[in-house]
């Protein structure tokens, strides 16, 4: 499994456990890990540490200003919490 870091928290850990935040085609924040274009890898419950240091719009070239949307990104991914997991889909 590939390793990834957390934007938030700065640890590294495999793939299946982070969820990937990535900057749309229309210019939006989309939580999706097929998603073409930048994307900021995150843990569930790392969101706001993520924020607070401004690496969400710096990982995926944002303006200041859209940094409201991405309070309703954040909240989504830490929803997901502890059960996250990259499930592969079956054959």
């Amino acid at each position: 499994m590939p390793i990834r870091t957390c934007v938030g928290c700065r640890r590294t850990d495999d793939q299946a456990s982070l969820v990937r935040v990535a900057r749309g085609a229309a210019g939006g924040v989309v939580v999706s890990r097929t998603a073409p274009g930048r994307g900021a890898w995150l843990h569930p419950g790392c969101g706001a540490t993520a924020l607070k240091r401004r690496a969400i719009p710096r990982a995926l070239r944002l303006p200041v200003s859209e940094s409201a949307a991405l309070a309703e990104v954040v909240a989504q991914v830490d929803a997901l919490g502890p059960a996250w997991a990259f499930r592969p889909p079956s054959d």
